[in-house]
C-alpha cells in the first residue's frame, strides 16, 4: 500500500483504490460500477463488489473520479480528470467525452438572470450518436422531444 495522501487528506491511495483509478483511467467508455468490479477482479482476485463500490464512492466524493447519473440508468464512471463534456445516445446510452467545448458556453451573465448558480462545470448533452442516428431517421424517435436525460451544469 502507498503512504501517498489523497489531496491532503489522512485517506491512503490503498491498493484497492489505486487499481481501480488505474482501471478506469484506461477505458473511455464509462462503466458502470459492475463492469469496473469484473475488470479489477481480474487483477485482484478475492476483492468484493462492495469493496470497489464504496472505493468508487470515495475516490468521486474526493474529486478523482466523476459519478454519471443519467436517468433511468445505472451510474456510470469517468476517470478522465481533465475538464470536459459528456454526449449521451438517447438510443444506446453510449457516452462520449468532448474536450472542445467552446461551442457549449453557457454565459454566467445568462443563468444569473434566470436565477441560476452552476455548482460545477459538467455539461451532459443528449442526442444521438453516428451509429443511432441513421436508425433514429427511419424509427418514430423523435428527435426533438424532450431528452430522457437530465442536463447537469
Amino acid at each position: 500500500m502507498s503512504e501517498i495522501n489523497l489531496k491532503g487528506t489522512n485517506y491512503r491511495l490503498t491498493k484497492q483504490r489505486r487499481i481501480i483509478l488505474e482501471e478506469l483511467k484506461k477505458v473511455c467508455t464509462h462503466p458502470t460500477a459492475e463492469s469496473i468490479y469484473k475488470i479489477v477482479r481480474k487483477r485482484i482476485k478475492n476483492i468484493s463488489f462492495a469493496t470497489v463500490y464504496r472505493n468508487l464512492d470515495f475516490l468521486e466524493k474526493n474529486g478523482y473520479v466523476l459519478k454519471l447519473k443519467i436517468k433511468e440508468k445505472k451510474a456510470r464512471y469517468d476517470g478522465e480528470s481533465k475538464p470536459h463534456r459528456h454526449l449521451i445516445c438517447k438510443c444506446c446510452g453510449k457516452i462520449i467525452d468532448i474536450f472542445d467545448c467552446r461551442g457549449i458556453i453557457i454565459r454566467s451573465k445568462e443563468l444569473k438572470a434566470c436565477g441560476f448558480v452552476p455548482d460545477c462545470g459538467c455539461l451532459e448533452i443528449p442526442g444521438f450518436c453516428k451509429q443511432c442516428e441513421a436508425k433514429a431517421k427511419h424509427l418514430t424517435i423523435n428527435r426533438f422531444a424532450p431528452a430522457k436525460h437530465k442536463i447537469i451544469l
